[in-house]
């Protein structure tokens, strides 16, 4: 009931109150107020009237006292609610930020619970808080996810939480321009560098791509993105950079052959034998994949010259391979190189 409710009833009662009583009896009454000489003179309807507007004060006192504790707890699940929030909110962002910690039991468990969460985002999922801060959010992290670059600056990510690495590298797969930006930077890790790099790759500007090969720590799914530049002609690499990334990459004997046979078309006879052979005394890993370019030219002579300075139980295919061709069998070469 509205509070003016209780006024209108308080006000109604004690009107019929006091002209009931004052109908009954006109006569007034002395109160000696205890421990004084003072009296209080009144008549017999405002006696009956003081109490009850007395009991009507007490009872909206008593009714404002129990709104304000409605509103006062109202309040407190409102605020726990907000920290809840921020806290979802800090966690999918890996901010470590300062959190409030909920004052009612229930809020202040789930918290508890939450914080021992790590949190993902389900793709397609279309359903709605009711938070529009962070259904926004969660509408981002799921464009992250899909491989989108998006603006997270509002939120105030922290530079570690995993959707922040994503959307970098979201960026550098969508934007050349910022992908050379982050190959000049020294700040940007070994990852970032690569996806940049790999950006890089899918253009045809040259001049880019050999300005920062050194910047890149490649594997070798790298180097032979690198290389295939070089079988497809678009680039020219000395003998000494071809080697400089097959080392970095660690070559075994099986690569460098593939290498081999890769370049075969892309070089003259005697740029093919040139490199394998500057490559196969910089590594002896690449030394079966020379023998195979010599093998392949033709050039019996030079590899058995090549043969005799090693040990005799070395290079044994090949060795087998030549003996073979001295009787007139004819193999496949590959046959007795690659594994």
């Amino acid at each position: 009931m509205k509070f003016k409710y209780y006024v209108s009833a308080l006000f109604v009662f004690v009107v019929l109150l006091g002209l009931y009583v004052y109908s009954l009896s006109g006569e007034s009454y002395t109160y000696v107020i205890p421990l004084t000489t003072n009296t209080i003179t009144l008549p017999i309807a405002l006696w009956f009237v003081v109490p009850v507007i007395v009991f009507f004060v007490i009872v909206i006192l008593l009714e404002i006292g129990g709104l304000y504790r409605i509103w006062h707890k109202r309040n407190k699940y409102r605020q726990d609610y907000k920290i809840l929030l921020e806290q979802l909110e800090n966690q999918l962002l890996s901010r470590e930020i300062p959190q409030k910690q909920p004052t009612m039991n229930r809020y202040k468990t789930l918290s508890i619970l939450l914080s021992n969460l790590t949190f993902g985002i389900k793709e397609g999922v279309t359903l709605k808080s009711g938070d529009a801060r962070l259904d926004e959010l969660l509408g981002l992290l799921e464009d992250i996810q899909r491989g989108t670059y998006v603006n997270l600056r509002k939120f105030n990510p922290n530079e570690k939480s995993p959707f922040v690495r994503q959307n970098r590298l979201n960026q550098i797969k969508q934007d050349e321009k910022y992908a050379i930006e982050v190959l000049k930077k020294s700040n940007f890790d070994a990852e970032y560098k690569c996806a940049a790099f790999k950006k890089l790759l899918e253009s045809d500007n040259t001049k880019e791509i050999k300005r920062f090969i050194s910047e890149v720590k490649c594997d070798k799914e790298l180097a032979n993105t690198i290389l295939s530049l070089c079988y497809a002609q678009k680039m020219d690499f000395s003998h000494d950079e071809i080697a400089q990334l097959c080392a970095e990459v660690e070559f075994g004997k099986q690569d460098y052959l593939l290498l081999a046979q890769k370049l075969k078309e892309c070089y003259e006879p005697e740029e093919w034998v040139s490199l394998f052979e500057y490559l196969a005394n910089k590594d002896e890993s690449a030394e079966v994949a020379y023998m195979y370019v010599l093998l392949e030219l033709e050039m019996i002579e030079e590899a058995k010259e090549y043969l005799r300075s090693h040990a005799e139980n070395e290079l044994l295919k090949v060795r087998a391979y030549l003996d073979l061709k001295d009787y007139g069998k004819k193999y496949p070469l590959e046959l007795f190189l690659l594994d």
